[in-house]
């Protein structure tokens, strides 16, 4: 029988030459906000948002292989149309990489002069559910849904 220590021995040895070529699976985090990131500042997660906000999504991903990847965002309307894809190529340096990604809704230009007597006034399709789809190398890893309200 051999010993123990042996084997304790050669385990750890397989560990310290392959442990570094073994990455864990990426894992993410994403909220949606109004408020700006800019560090300083602590931001609130909202999922209910007015028709002028800058309404902007924070996406973290941990654990992707360091060289480059693509990001997909989609906006989707209360009614299933893309009102808006955003593809960003980034290279990952470090463990962690932090993006930022927004939506503004426009109002017609033919509504602008009655919206000051009625706010919702051009933007009846962009109130109610909302959909963020998010995508890390062609593969999608979350969808937020927020709300829109006038």
């Amino acid at each position: 029988m051999k010993p123990v220590t042996s084997h304790l021995a050669v385990f750890w040895l397989v560990i310290a030459l392959f442990g570094p070529l073994v990455h864990a699976a990426p894992s993410h985090k994403i909220f949606l906000t109004a408020s700006k990131p800019d560090g300083a500042s602590p931001v609130q997660p909202n999922t209910r948002f007015a028709c002028s906000d800058k309404i902007m999504a924070v996406i973290e991903v941990n654990g992707l292989s360091r060289d480059q990847h693509r990001l997909d965002a989609v906006w989707r309307d209360p009614r299933g149309k893309d009102r808006e894809h955003t593809e960003h190529e980034f290279i990952v340096r470090g463990d962690t990489k932090k993006m930022l990604v927004w939506l503004k809704l426009h109002r017609p230009t033919e509504a602008a002069m009655v919206s000051f007597m009625d706010p919702s006034a051009g933007m009846d399709e962009f109130i109610g559910e909302w959909e963020l789809h998010v995508a890390i190398d062609h593969e999608p890893i979350d969808v937020k849904s927020f709300s829109v309200l006038c």
